[in-house]
């Protein structure tokens, strides 16, 4: 029988000690980052690389010896004598300084240790932010063996407050979850807060751990299930609830947020088990469902191979399950009648293992999956395969490749249709600011139907523009009353990131444009994706400059001189024809209210000095007209600072690792102690969330 029809995207080989067969071999991290994890290495390493060591250090010297803690352990960890990488997990992007994501990297020692990028989040090098050991080494509970991180929580309110939501669950050998919260600003590098500890019923080891989305319940309040599997073949299901609770700042010009955590368990929803040769699932009662307790099916292969591969697809209803042996095993109807489905789809893997080895393949060769993710909610897949000859015994470590390949299983699942592409690519745009993913990572699978965005075009521009006009709510913000020091302008800063950075409206806009530009490689596409790019861009601007008025009025008494300038440049963009009149009036009625301040305030210099600025090369004047370049009389072109809108005259500058836009380091404005604020926020610039 041929092989089912299917298409390769892409392959890429790399040289590599082999790599360990689980669900969490490969990763998507949510700044649209892949990791694949080897025994000893992890890829990307230094960016898009992959190197000879790993985001984190596991030389013996540098893992923990357990009996030195105490005397209870009477032997060290059979993982210290050849230490590996276990695990790799990533929490929600949008957490360090630079936007970024955070990794827990977990040995075959049960060392668990956080990473971050300081620097490029796509071509930086990973370094080392805590050690999670010395936080629990206290208690005889502190050897992990396996881990989860969830999503951030959606707790219905926008703008979102700009908090982790985020929870790390390690699962130990004394059958105890620990939930952790990584804080980003609470010092330079962040500290990890013990939010509870939970102990299941069995103390059996806790050897894996799975986490739904976050459901919202209602305002202030989400929950999400956990689902645990003992040593022993038990599995067990926990509720976790979160509720935000606010209470005014001392100065009532911000809200401080606290998270309330709670652990019950519970018993429905269907949870998928794998152990070899069989899938088990369980469901309590519920009226969705066509089926409850306990279902098993048996698979037909080879008795001892592990799964490398578990997700769900919405559209088909069905789980399919991937093993280490190169086989799919689709089960169906999985909220009405499980049943294993015979597709055949084993032959899709197998041809592309033939397809993309640079050896010729003999029926000797096994095509071995390692790992397994889907890359959109449909039909296409990424893995990671490996060749082996299971009757050769050599000893041929250290010439294993290891081979990504990106594929669309075409008899397996196919295509959603015109009208589900679109559905979903309005769901991917309409995503909440509180979600802190990127654009690359959430509209990945929708540039995939580059053919179908092409034939659908008019339709497509028609979902971009859905509710295009819609504008949030103005901020009240109550008048500081305090002095300017540094409450003021942690609070300010604060305010302004949850407005600018935790508003639905600006982060959907923000995922318009840039759906845009990426749409604009097609050069018969280029003028209408442009011209409705530069319409969101201009709707964030308007939505940014009414926000900062709001601030600027809130904290007028603390104005300084030094300040005036940026005000003036706010007020001369909010005056651009182009501007809705309701904004230009806002503006109009703060620049009114400078003069009872600030004494020394004279309109018609302060004007002049704001719509000109010298050219760094020739000293000539060059006018501000709202462009985003600036060109003298004598031809010099400057860029603009993105955020700011002035002429980028220093190398203090950092520049945006998705789209280039470069802007000013706010040590390059400590005298103006609102404009260093502002841009102190905007670790992400205005126009979008790749940073």
């Amino acid at each position: 029988m041929p092989a089912p029809a299917s298409q390769i995207y892409s392959v890429l080989n790399i040289p590599s000690i082999t790599s360990r067969p689980s669900l969490s071999c490969l990763q998507w991290f949510g700044d649209g980052q892949v990791f694949f994890l080897t025994k000893g290495s992890s890829t990307p390493d230094r960016g898009v690389h992959s190197g000879p060591q790993p985001p984190g250090d596991v030389h013996h010297s540098h893992v923990y010896i357990w009996p030195a803690g105490s005397q209870d352990y009477r032997a060290v960890s059979l993982g210290s004598m050849d230490i590996g990488l276990r695990a790799i997990l990533c929490c929600p992007s949008d957490l360090t300084g630079n936007g970024g994501c955070v990794a827990a990297i977990l040995s075959s020692n049960m060392d668990l240790s956080l990473w971050h990028t300081p620097k490029n989040m796509m071509s930086g090098e990973w370094v080392k932010l805590c050690d999670i050991t010395p936080f629990t080494e206290q208690s005889l509970r502190s050897q992990i063996i396996s881990m989860a991180w969830s999503s951030h929580a959606d707790f219905v309110i926008s703008p979102a407050p700009r908090l982790n939501t985020s929870l790390l669950v390690p699962g130990t050998r004394a059958g105890t979850l620990i939930l952790f919260r990584y804080n980003p600003g609470a010092a330079k590098d962040g500290t990890i807060e013990h939010v509870a500890t939970h102990e299941v019923e069995s103390d059996q080891w806790i050897t894996h751990i799975a986490l739904s989305p976050w459901m919202p319940v209602k305002g202030g309040e989400s929950e999400i299930r956990l689902a645990y599997s003992n040593a022993d073949g038990s599995v067990g299901l926990v509720k976790i609830t979160q509720s935000l609770c606010a209470a005014s700042s001392s100065s009532g010009f911000s809200l401080k947020y606290t998270i309330q955590t709670d652990i019950f368990p519970i018993g429905n929803m269907i949870v998928v088990r794998t152990t070899p040769g069989v899938v088990s699932l369980w469901s309590g009662d519920s009226p969705t469902l066509g089926w409850s307790a306990q279902c098993s099916l048996r698979l037909c292969t080879q008795k001892l191979s592990p799964v490398s591969g578990l997700h769900y697809v919405p559209q088909e209803d069905a789980p399919p399950v991937y093993l280490f042996d190169g086989s799919i095993h689709a089960i169906q109807s999985l909220t009405e009648e499980p049943r294993l489905a015979n597709l055949g789809a084993w032959r899709i893997l197998r041809s592309a293992f033939t397809r993309t080895e640079k050896e010729k393949v003999s029926k000797l060769d096994v095509n071995r999956i390692s790992g397994l993710i889907p890359y959109d909610e449909s039909s296409v897949v990424l893995w990671v395969q490996e060749s082996d000859q299971p009757s050769n015994f050599e000893y041929k470590y250290n010439v294993h490749q290891s081979t990504f390949v990106g594929k669309r299983a075409a008899r397996l699942f196919d295509h959603p249709p015109h009208d589900a592409l679109l559905r979903q690519l309005s769901s991917s745009l309409t995503t909440k600011a509180s979600s802190g993913a990127t654009p690359l990572h959430l509209l990945r699978p929708i540039f995939l139907r580059f053919q179908d965005l092409f034939d659908l075009q008019a339709r497509v521009l028609e979902t971009l523009l859905a509710d295009v006009d819609l504008f949030p709510p103005s901020p009240i913000l109550a008048p500081w009353s305090s002095d300017s020091g540094p409450q003021l302008r942690a609070e300010f800063r604060k305010n302004l990131n949850q407005h600018l950075f935790g508003c639905n409206v600006l982060h959907s806009l923000r995922l318009r444009a840039d759906f845009c530009w990426r749409n604009t490689a097609n050069l018969a596409q280029v003028d209408e994706y442009s011209d409705v790019a530069q319409q969101f861009l201009r709707t964030i601007s308007f939505i940014a400059l009414i926000i900062l008025c709001r601030h600027f009025s809130a904290v007028i008494t603390c104005l300084r001189e030094n300040d005036i300038p940026f005000l003036m440049r706010i007020v001369l963009q909010s005056s651009l024809p182009c501007v809705p009149p309701a904004f230009r009036a806002e503006a109009e009625a703060l620049l009114n209210t400078v003069p009872a301040h600030i004494p020394s305030f004279s309109r018609e210099m302060h004007e002049k000095q704001a719509m000109e600025e010298t050219c760094p090369a020739c000293g000539l004047i060059i006018y501000f007209d709202g462009e985003s370049d600036a060109v003298c009389p004598n031809g010099h072109s400057w860029g603009r600072c993105a955020v700011t809108s002035f002429i980028l005259t220093t190398p203090m500058l950092r520049t945006c690792a998705g789209c280039g836009r470069k802007t000013f380091l706010p040590r390059s404005f400590h005298r103006s102690g609102i404009l260093e604020q502002y841009l102190s926020v905007n670790s992400h610039h205005r126009y979008g969330q790749t940073h």
